[in-house]
């Protein structure tokens, strides 16, 4: 069975806008592939350190006002999933009813 497509989490990039410690209100902007939602946390990447490891920031759900997320080709690539997906079932040619 072949795998369809789905557009690339990597494209685009997300703004994560959060509550410090210190009550200060601060944001992170970063590619797409380097943030994630993960047991009541946002991990981002923050940077890395002197080795060259990622260094990844971990803030509670609760001090999050939000996530923005910017995507390039978003819409295109979704038409194409679509197109591929009707093609594939004959979706075209379906009758209902």
């Amino acid at each position: 069975m072949d795998e369809m497509d789905v557009p690339d989490p990597e494209l685009g990039t997300a703004t994560i806008v959060f509550e410090t410690p210190d009550g200060e209100v601060d944001q992170i902007t970063v590619e797409n592939e380097y943030i994630v939602y993960f047991q009541d946390h946002w991990q981002v990447k923050a940077g890395e350190d002197d080795e060259g490891n990622d260094v990844v920031r971990r803030i509670p759900r609760d001090r999050v006002y939000y996530v923005e997320r910017s995507v390039e080709e978003f819409q295109d690539r979704i038409d194409a999933l679509l197109d591929r997906a009707k093609d594939r079932f004959d979706l075209e040619n379906l009758s209902l009813g």
